[in-house]
């Protein structure tokens, strides 16, 4: 029987790459969007293309009634054995200028989305015989320093790390293994940096990300739990 990952927020970007690399290895991937249903079908069609199988599902993570309606429908569709959590929210906003909204939309998106999505499909993961959580952090994360520029942001990905091992020890008696990827500067990414500001030498590559995600669901991650795997190339240390 296939493994069946969900991957939050795969419509585009980072998401719809590590949706594409589990389709191709043979997990049954469900495709979740918030309002981008076209981008979502994009990328289902790129899993089928990749040799996979994919299905949509549709919520707002940061409302936690749209969160139990999409975990009642991958019950009844088949259970789960992966989550990815990757959906967030950025934004470049000084505090000074920082509104009561936006405050709250980004830590809305990054850790009350992720704490949400975990909650509800817990009972779900538990079924499993190798049930994973990877949550998306930053590589910045553990690094506490001031964030004038990006506060709610990494207040809200400081916050999936101290999920991230809090669940890993609720869950480790469970059979659950809950672990986090923290990428650096990417090809994608909204800011960048200047090369030489990165041991590296070069920008983070989707796949570099994906490469760190499939260890942590393969088999051989088994006893691996509360870790915090940094892919950002020296960036950040």
């Amino acid at each position: 029987m296939k493994r069946r990952a969900l991957v939050t927020g795969s419509a585009r970007g980072l998401g719809r790459h590590l949706a594409v690399e589990l389709g191709s290895d043979g997990f049954d991937v469900i495709v979740h969007y918030r309002s981008s249903r076209v981008e979502a079908e994009e990328t289902v069609r790129l899993i089928v293309a990749a040799g996979g199988t994919a299905e949509l599902v549709a919520a707002d993570l940061s409302d936690p009634a749209s969160v139990e309606v999409m975990a009642e429908s991958l019950s009844n569709a088949g259970g789960l054995d992966v989550l990815v959590n990757n959906v967030g929210g950025f934004i470049i906003r000084h505090t000074d200028d920082l509104t009561t909204d936006e405050w709250d939309r980004v830590l809305a998106a990054t850790a009350s989305a992720t704490f949400y999505t975990t909650r509800a499909l817990l009972p779900l993961l538990r079924e499993s015989e190798h049930a994973r959580i990877v949550n998306i952090a930053d590589s910045a994360a553990d690094n506490l320093r001031a964030s004038p520029k990006s506060l709610p942001y990494y207040v809200g990905k400081t916050g999936v790390l101290i999920m991230t091992k809090t669940f890993a020890v609720t869950e480790a008696s469970r059979g659950v293994t809950v672990n986090a990827v923290m990428p650096g500067v990417l090809e994608n990414s909204i800011t960048t940096s200047a090369l030489d500001k990165i041991p590296a030498g070069r920008l983070g590559t989707l796949h570099d990300i994906a490469g760190a995600v499939r260890y942590l669901v393969s088999p051989e991650a088994d006893y691996v739990t509360g870790s915090y795997l940094q892919v950002g190339g020296g960036w950040n240390l």
